[in-house]
């Protein structure tokens, strides 16, 4: 349950940063009309794709957020990686274990499959069970449950490569994490760029009236520090 949820979101953070990406980056787009920038803008771009928020407020100068972007890509990389690794493990100890011990795990909890790599054989870790008084543990005496590994080395290595597995993915959380982690600090970057730009920018004034009084036109020009 919760793989699906990780891949899940990570389907959607990389179906909205490859779309955003295109079409923010793409050759021609215009920069920002310097009324539009907003750091509320900036910090909501950087949430959706980190980098996004540097190069709204700034096109010409967003190295800041070159850096978020590229973590973002090592992130994203890393965890599909991981991802491949994992479904290919589990991929071989499913395939050892039908092979070598007749085990059928479709729709079997995390319980069996932990059970199939400590015991010879179902009859022998229900008469564990039942010696430890864990009738609640105890499998079904049904063809479906049986299993009964040919070698005890062919289960240490079924247990070993489901342990990597679990290694492996346990990983895909930490790295979901750094991805938000990511996303707001370049979100709050952008921001506080985007302020500074709009506090630093010069305020340009006209008038029909000299500061005289006579009639003209006058221009005042401030730049804010």
């Amino acid at each position: 349950m919760t793989h699906n949820l990780l891949n899940g979101l990570l389907r959607l953070l990389t179906v909205c940063s490859i779309g955003l990406f295109l079409s923010v980056f793409e050759p021609g787009v215009q920069a920002q009309d310097r009324d539009e920038i907003t750091p509320g803008g900036a910090f909501l771009r950087s949430m959706v794709m980190p980098g996004w928020g540097h190069h709204y407020v700034d096109d010409t100068n967003w190295n800041r957020g070159k850096y978020h972007l590229a973590g973002e890509a090592v992130l994203v990389l890393s965890y599909l990686g991981l991802n491949v690794r994992a479904n290919y493990l589990e991929t071989d100890f499913r395939t050892l274990a039908q092979s070598r011990s007749g085990a059928d795990l479709c729709d079997k909890s995390r319980d069996y499959l932990i059970a199939l790599g400590n015991f010879d054989s179902m009859g022998e870790y229900n008469e564990a069970q039942l010696r430890a008084r864990r009738w609640n543990a105890l499998f079904p005496d049904t063809p479906e449950y049986q299993w009964s590994w040919d070698r005890t080395e062919d289960r240490i290595q079924y247990q070993n490569t489901r342990e990597k597995v679990d290694k492996t993915r346990n990983q895909l959380p930490t790295l979901v994490v750094l991805m938000v982690g990511n996303r707001i600090t370049s979100g709050i970057s952008a921001y506080l760029k985007a302020q500074k730009k709009l506090e630093n920018f010069p305020e340009a004034g006209f008038t029909y009236v000299n500061e005289a009084g006579y009639q003209g036109v006058a221009a005042r020009i401030r730049f804010n520090f």
